[in-house]
Protein backbone atom coordinates (compact mmCIF):
# COMPACT_ATOMS: atom_id res chain seq x y z
CA UNK A 1 0.00 0.00 0.00
CA UNK A 2 1.38 3.24 -0.84
CA UNK A 3 0.48 6.05 1.59
CA UNK A 4 -0.76 9.71 0.33
CA UNK A 5 2.27 11.75 1.17
CA UNK A 6 4.39 8.94 -0.60
CA UNK A 7 2.00 9.47 -4.14
CA UNK A 8 2.16 13.63 -3.23
CA UNK A 9 6.12 13.30 -3.08
CA UNK A 10 5.99 11.12 -6.92
CA UNK A 11 3.49 13.90 -8.48
CA UNK A 12 5.79 16.59 -7.29
CA UNK A 13 8.79 14.93 -8.29
CA UNK A 14 7.18 14.45 -11.66
CA UNK A 15 6.38 17.71 -11.81
CA UNK A 16 9.64 18.85 -12.02
CA UNK A 17 11.04 16.60 -14.01
CA UNK A 18 8.28 17.52 -16.80
CA UNK A 19 9.08 21.32 -16.19
CA UNK A 20 13.03 21.18 -17.24
CA UNK A 21 11.99 18.43 -20.12
CA UNK A 22 12.50 20.25 -23.68
CA UNK A 23 10.60 22.55 -25.31
CA UNK A 24 8.02 23.39 -22.00
CA UNK A 25 6.46 27.16 -21.52
CA UNK A 26 6.93 28.68 -18.46
CA UNK A 27 4.53 30.82 -18.55
CA UNK A 28 0.86 29.56 -17.17
CA UNK A 29 -2.11 28.57 -19.03
CA UNK A 30 -4.87 30.97 -19.55
CA UNK A 31 -2.29 33.67 -19.89
CA UNK A 32 -2.42 33.82 -23.63
CA UNK A 33 -4.53 36.33 -24.39
CA UNK A 34 -2.46 39.47 -23.25
CA UNK A 35 0.41 37.70 -24.76
CA UNK A 36 -1.18 37.98 -28.37
CA UNK A 37 -2.86 40.72 -27.91
CA UNK A 38 0.45 42.53 -27.15
CA UNK A 39 1.73 41.49 -30.44
CA UNK A 40 -0.51 44.01 -31.99
CA UNK A 41 -0.69 47.11 -29.53
CA UNK A 42 2.27 49.53 -29.28
CA UNK A 43 5.19 48.38 -30.46
CA UNK A 44 3.63 45.31 -31.56
CA UNK A 45 6.05 45.12 -34.68
CA UNK A 46 9.43 44.36 -32.31
CA UNK A 47 7.56 41.97 -29.54
CA UNK A 48 5.73 40.37 -32.81
CA UNK A 49 9.17 39.39 -33.81
CA UNK A 50 10.68 39.03 -30.54
CA UNK A 51 7.67 35.85 -30.03
CA UNK A 52 8.44 34.63 -33.37
CA UNK A 53 12.37 33.96 -32.44
CA UNK A 54 11.08 32.45 -28.99
CA UNK A 55 8.98 30.36 -31.31
CA UNK A 56 11.58 28.67 -33.52
CA UNK A 57 13.89 28.36 -30.56
CA UNK A 58 11.01 26.37 -28.53
CA UNK A 59 10.75 24.25 -31.85
CA UNK A 60 14.15 23.73 -32.62
CA UNK A 61 14.67 22.88 -28.59
CA UNK A 62 11.27 20.36 -29.46
CA UNK A 63 13.17 18.71 -32.22
CA UNK A 64 16.65 17.65 -30.02
CA UNK A 65 16.67 15.03 -27.59
CA UNK A 66 15.60 15.55 -24.03
CA UNK A 67 18.28 14.74 -21.31
CA UNK A 68 17.93 11.66 -19.43
CA UNK A 69 15.83 12.07 -16.84
CA UNK A 70 14.72 9.06 -14.09
CA UNK A 71 15.52 8.37 -10.41
CA UNK A 72 18.18 9.39 -8.77
CA UNK A 73 19.53 6.48 -5.71
CA UNK A 74 21.87 9.57 -4.14
CA UNK A 75 18.78 12.14 -4.11
CA UNK A 76 16.90 10.84 -1.73
CA UNK A 77 19.43 11.62 1.22
CA UNK A 78 22.35 14.59 0.89
CA UNK A 79 25.43 13.43 3.15
CA UNK A 80 25.46 15.78 5.55
CA UNK A 81 21.58 14.82 6.54
CA UNK A 82 22.35 11.46 6.51
CA UNK A 83 25.54 12.13 8.85
CA UNK A 84 23.18 13.72 11.24
CA UNK A 85 20.88 10.85 11.45
CA UNK A 86 23.80 8.59 12.28
CA UNK A 87 25.48 10.92 14.27
CA UNK A 88 28.82 10.68 12.97
CA UNK A 89 30.90 14.05 11.89
CA UNK A 90 30.69 13.79 8.03
CA UNK A 91 29.82 11.21 5.39
CA UNK A 92 30.47 11.17 1.49
CA UNK A 93 29.31 9.70 -1.80
CA UNK A 94 32.20 7.38 -2.35
CA UNK A 95 29.93 4.64 -4.73
CA UNK A 96 26.69 4.73 -6.70
CA UNK A 97 25.74 0.92 -8.76
CA UNK A 98 22.73 -0.44 -10.89
CA UNK A 99 21.78 -3.84 -11.11
CA UNK A 100 18.86 -4.53 -13.85
CA UNK A 101 18.43 -7.89 -12.46
CA UNK A 102 18.57 -7.95 -8.47
CA UNK A 103 16.77 -8.36 -5.40
CA UNK A 104 13.90 -9.27 -7.36
CA UNK A 105 13.66 -6.24 -9.62
CA UNK A 106 16.16 -3.04 -10.82
CA UNK A 107 17.99 -1.95 -8.31
CA UNK A 108 19.89 1.34 -7.62
CA UNK A 109 21.94 1.87 -4.80
CA UNK A 110 24.32 4.71 -3.25
CA UNK A 111 26.74 4.57 -1.20
CA UNK A 112 28.50 6.61 1.58
CA UNK A 113 32.01 6.51 3.50
CA UNK A 114 33.27 9.06 6.24
CA UNK A 115 36.22 10.02 4.35
CA UNK A 116 36.12 10.97 0.83
CA UNK A 117 37.22 7.74 -1.21
CA UNK A 118 35.30 6.31 -4.35
CA UNK A 119 34.91 3.49 -4.06
CA UNK A 120 34.78 2.42 -0.48
CA UNK A 121 31.04 2.89 1.53
CA UNK A 122 30.42 2.14 4.85
CA UNK A 123 26.22 3.17 4.51
CA UNK A 124 24.20 1.70 1.83
CA UNK A 125 20.85 2.96 0.67
CA UNK A 126 19.45 0.01 -2.49
CA UNK A 127 16.33 1.76 -3.90
CA UNK A 128 14.45 -1.78 -6.09
CA UNK A 129 11.98 -0.83 -8.38
CA UNK A 130 9.80 -3.54 -9.27
CA UNK A 131 10.51 -5.73 -6.03
CA UNK A 132 9.17 -8.94 -5.67
CA UNK A 133 8.90 -10.05 -1.82
CA UNK A 134 10.69 -13.63 -1.89
CA UNK A 135 13.21 -12.17 -3.99
CA UNK A 136 14.09 -9.29 -1.51
CA UNK A 137 13.80 -11.38 1.70
CA UNK A 138 15.88 -14.44 0.43
CA UNK A 139 19.09 -13.17 1.36
CA UNK A 140 17.83 -13.10 5.47
CA UNK A 141 16.64 -17.07 4.97
CA UNK A 142 17.66 -19.06 7.65
CA UNK A 143 19.30 -15.89 9.57
CA UNK A 144 17.99 -14.62 12.84
CA UNK A 145 15.69 -11.57 11.78
CA UNK A 146 13.90 -8.98 13.77
CA UNK A 147 10.17 -7.11 12.41
CA UNK A 148 9.58 -3.80 11.81
CA UNK A 149 5.81 -3.40 12.46
CA UNK A 150 3.96 -0.75 10.75
CA UNK A 151 7.17 0.34 8.09
CA UNK A 152 5.90 -0.62 4.47
CA UNK A 153 4.49 -4.10 3.84
CA UNK A 154 7.23 -6.02 5.57
CA UNK A 155 10.13 -5.05 7.37
CA UNK A 156 13.19 -7.62 8.45
CA UNK A 157 16.32 -6.55 10.22
CA UNK A 158 20.18 -8.34 10.61
CA UNK A 159 22.66 -7.58 12.78
CA UNK A 160 26.23 -9.02 12.24
CA UNK A 161 28.61 -8.69 15.21
CA UNK A 162 31.99 -8.36 15.37
CA UNK A 163 33.97 -11.26 18.19
CA UNK A 164 33.68 -8.86 21.17
CA UNK A 165 29.87 -8.71 20.60
CA UNK A 166 29.38 -5.41 19.37
CA UNK A 167 27.29 -5.08 16.43
CA UNK A 168 29.83 -4.71 13.41
CA UNK A 169 26.99 -4.09 10.73
CA UNK A 170 22.94 -3.63 10.56
CA UNK A 171 20.61 -3.99 7.59
CA UNK A 172 17.15 -3.40 7.30
CA UNK A 173 14.92 -4.68 3.93
CA UNK A 174 11.59 -3.20 3.42
CA UNK A 175 9.16 -3.68 0.92
CA UNK A 176 6.35 -1.28 0.18
CA UNK A 177 3.63 -2.10 -3.18
CA UNK A 178 6.43 -2.57 -5.73
CA UNK A 179 9.37 -0.98 -4.06
CA UNK A 180 12.26 -2.74 -2.17
CA UNK A 181 14.74 -0.86 0.66
CA UNK A 182 17.39 -2.72 1.61
CA UNK A 183 19.66 -0.15 3.95
CA UNK A 184 22.73 -1.36 5.53
CA UNK A 185 25.40 0.36 7.87
CA UNK A 186 28.63 -1.39 8.35
CA UNK A 187 31.55 -0.05 10.56
CA UNK A 188 35.25 -0.55 10.19
CA UNK A 189 38.44 -0.19 12.78
CA UNK A 190 40.71 1.68 10.49
CA UNK A 191 41.71 5.04 11.39
CA UNK A 192 39.24 7.72 9.94
CA UNK A 193 36.82 4.80 9.11
CA UNK A 194 32.95 4.13 9.85
CA UNK A 195 32.72 4.83 13.69
CA UNK A 196 31.24 1.83 15.48
CA UNK A 197 27.22 2.92 16.99
CA UNK A 198 25.76 1.77 20.21
CA UNK A 199 23.17 -0.87 19.35
CA UNK A 200 19.78 1.08 20.00
CA UNK A 201 21.47 4.19 18.38
CA UNK A 202 22.22 2.17 15.49
CA UNK A 203 18.74 0.62 15.00
CA UNK A 204 16.79 3.54 15.41
CA UNK A 205 19.09 5.59 12.92
CA UNK A 206 18.36 2.66 10.33
CA UNK A 207 14.77 2.59 10.63
CA UNK A 208 14.92 6.87 10.53
CA UNK A 209 16.24 6.20 7.20
CA UNK A 210 13.95 4.22 6.02
CA UNK A 211 10.65 5.85 7.05
CA UNK A 212 12.39 8.98 5.28
CA UNK A 213 13.38 7.18 1.93
CA UNK A 214 9.70 5.44 1.81
CA UNK A 215 8.64 8.88 2.13
CA UNK A 216 10.47 10.62 -0.46
CA UNK A 217 11.17 7.11 -3.07
CA UNK A 218 8.37 7.74 -5.68
CA UNK A 219 5.09 4.80 -6.22
CA UNK A 220 6.82 3.56 -9.29
CA UNK A 221 10.68 4.80 -9.73
CA UNK A 222 12.31 4.99 -13.30
CA UNK A 223 15.62 3.85 -12.60
CA UNK A 224 17.79 5.27 -15.83
CA UNK A 225 20.61 3.30 -17.50
CA UNK A 226 23.16 5.97 -17.29
CA UNK A 227 26.05 6.79 -19.08
CA UNK A 228 29.75 6.28 -17.71
CA UNK A 229 31.79 9.75 -17.14
CA UNK A 230 35.07 11.12 -16.84
CA UNK A 231 37.53 8.28 -17.18
CA UNK A 232 34.84 5.70 -16.75
CA UNK A 233 34.57 6.61 -20.28
CA UNK A 234 36.89 5.86 -21.56
CA UNK A 235 36.52 1.93 -20.98
CA UNK A 236 35.92 -0.20 -24.33
CA UNK A 237 32.51 -1.86 -23.12
CA UNK A 238 32.56 -3.73 -26.03
CA UNK A 239 35.85 -5.31 -25.42
CA UNK A 240 34.53 -6.46 -21.92
CA UNK A 241 31.26 -7.39 -23.30
CA UNK A 242 33.65 -10.02 -25.71
CA UNK A 243 35.38 -11.39 -22.44
CA UNK A 244 32.25 -11.21 -20.04
CA UNK A 245 29.82 -12.32 -22.48
CA UNK A 246 27.35 -10.04 -22.10
CA UNK A 247 26.69 -6.72 -23.20
CA UNK A 248 26.77 -3.92 -20.21
CA UNK A 249 23.99 -1.84 -20.59
CA UNK A 250 24.38 0.16 -17.42
CA UNK A 251 26.68 2.52 -15.60
CA UNK A 252 27.48 4.62 -12.95
CA UNK A 253 30.66 7.04 -11.90
CA UNK A 254 31.94 8.61 -8.79
CA UNK A 255 35.01 10.66 -9.18
CA UNK A 256 36.74 12.87 -6.37
CA UNK A 257 38.78 16.11 -6.24
CA UNK A 258 41.79 13.68 -5.35
CA UNK A 259 41.47 12.02 -8.33
CA UNK A 260 39.88 8.52 -6.97
CA UNK A 261 37.59 6.62 -9.48
CA UNK A 262 34.53 4.64 -9.00
CA UNK A 263 33.08 2.98 -12.34
CA UNK A 264 30.60 0.38 -11.78
CA UNK A 265 29.16 -1.43 -15.79
CA UNK A 266 26.67 -3.82 -15.17
CA UNK A 267 24.19 -6.11 -17.47
CA UNK A 268 21.53 -8.92 -16.65
CA UNK A 269 24.67 -11.16 -15.51
CA UNK A 270 27.79 -9.51 -16.24
CA UNK A 271 29.34 -6.68 -14.68
CA UNK A 272 32.91 -4.61 -14.06
CA UNK A 273 34.02 -2.43 -11.53
CA UNK A 274 36.97 -0.66 -11.70
CA UNK A 275 38.40 1.75 -8.67
CA UNK A 276 40.98 4.21 -8.29
CA UNK A 277 42.46 4.88 -5.17
CA UNK A 278 45.09 7.58 -4.27
CA UNK A 279 44.43 7.28 -0.49
CA UNK A 280 48.16 6.65 0.96
CA UNK A 281 47.14 4.65 3.47
CA UNK A 282 45.16 1.94 1.29
CA UNK A 283 47.54 2.40 -1.22
CA UNK A 284 50.21 1.35 1.23
CA UNK A 285 48.12 -1.35 2.63
CA UNK A 286 47.12 -3.06 -0.05
CA UNK A 287 49.60 -2.97 -2.75
CA UNK A 288 50.54 -6.52 -3.74
CA UNK A 289 53.57 -8.02 -2.86
CA UNK A 290 56.23 -8.92 -5.49
CA UNK A 291 55.55 -12.53 -4.58
CA UNK A 292 51.99 -12.01 -5.92
CA UNK A 293 52.41 -10.73 -9.42
CA UNK A 294 51.08 -12.52 -12.20
CA UNK A 295 50.63 -9.98 -14.59
CA UNK A 296 54.04 -8.03 -14.68
CA UNK A 297 53.56 -6.44 -17.96
CA UNK A 298 50.40 -4.12 -16.37
CA UNK A 299 50.88 -1.04 -15.08
CA UNK A 300 53.66 -0.98 -12.62
CA UNK A 301 52.22 -4.90 -11.57
CA UNK A 302 49.06 -6.74 -11.23
CA UNK A 303 47.61 -9.66 -9.05
CA UNK A 304 44.94 -11.84 -10.89
CA UNK A 305 42.66 -14.27 -9.75
CA UNK A 306 40.17 -16.07 -10.65
CA UNK A 307 39.30 -18.79 -7.55
CA UNK A 308 36.35 -17.62 -6.64
CA UNK A 309 34.61 -17.61 -9.60
CA UNK A 310 35.09 -13.91 -10.67
CA UNK A 311 38.03 -12.31 -12.10
CA UNK A 312 39.87 -10.34 -9.12
CA UNK A 313 42.48 -7.58 -9.87
CA UNK A 314 44.83 -5.17 -8.36
CA UNK A 315 46.86 -3.26 -10.15
CA UNK A 316 49.91 -0.99 -9.03
CA UNK A 317 50.10 2.24 -11.06
CA UNK A 318 52.75 4.77 -10.22
CA UNK A 319 51.45 6.05 -6.52
CA UNK A 320 47.81 4.59 -6.97
CA UNK A 321 46.13 1.26 -6.59
CA UNK A 322 43.37 0.16 -8.86
CA UNK A 323 40.59 -2.67 -8.04
CA UNK A 324 38.96 -4.16 -10.88
CA UNK A 325 36.73 -6.38 -10.74
CA UNK A 326 34.64 -8.69 -13.67
CA UNK A 327 31.86 -11.22 -13.35
CA UNK A 328 30.73 -13.25 -16.05
CA UNK A 329 27.70 -14.66 -17.89
CA UNK A 330 26.66 -18.27 -16.69
CA UNK A 331 27.60 -19.47 -20.14
CA UNK A 332 30.83 -18.12 -20.45
CA UNK A 333 31.91 -18.55 -16.70
CA UNK A 334 35.42 -17.58 -14.82
CA UNK A 335 38.39 -19.21 -16.07
CA UNK A 336 40.15 -21.47 -13.60
CA UNK A 337 42.91 -19.44 -13.81
CA UNK A 338 43.48 -15.90 -15.36
CA UNK A 339 44.34 -15.74 -19.26
CA UNK A 340 45.34 -14.20 -21.83
CA UNK A 341 41.90 -12.03 -22.52
CA UNK A 342 42.02 -11.29 -18.91
CA UNK A 343 45.26 -9.91 -18.79
CA UNK A 344 44.79 -7.67 -21.70
CA UNK A 345 41.17 -6.66 -19.95
CA UNK A 346 42.27 -5.52 -17.31
CA UNK A 347 45.34 -3.62 -19.06
CA UNK A 348 42.68 -2.02 -21.26
CA UNK A 349 40.40 -0.99 -18.00
CA UNK A 350 43.87 0.35 -16.01
CA UNK A 351 45.00 2.46 -19.15
CA UNK A 352 41.52 4.00 -19.31
CA UNK A 353 40.86 4.61 -15.77
CA UNK A 354 44.28 5.16 -14.74
CA UNK A 355 46.26 6.36 -18.37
Amino acid sequence: MRWPSRLAVALGTMALVAGCSSGDSAEPEGDTAGSSLGAFGGGGQEQQEQQEQQEQQEQQESQEPAAQTGFDECQLFAPDELADIFGIPALHITARTIDPQADGGRLAACGYYSDDIPGLPGVWINTVAGADEEALFAAFEGRDTGSLDNLGDRAEVVATTAPDGSVRSRQLRVIDGDVGLIISYTYDDGPGGMPAIPDGELGEAVATVAVLALERVPAEPSIPDGEPEGPCAEVDLAHAAEVLGEELVAARTVLSDTGGVSCTFTGNEAALDAVVYTDPEIVENWRPPADEINGPDIADGARLDTELGYLDTTVISGNHVLAISAWYTQTVGAPGTPGPQETELVRAVAEAVDG
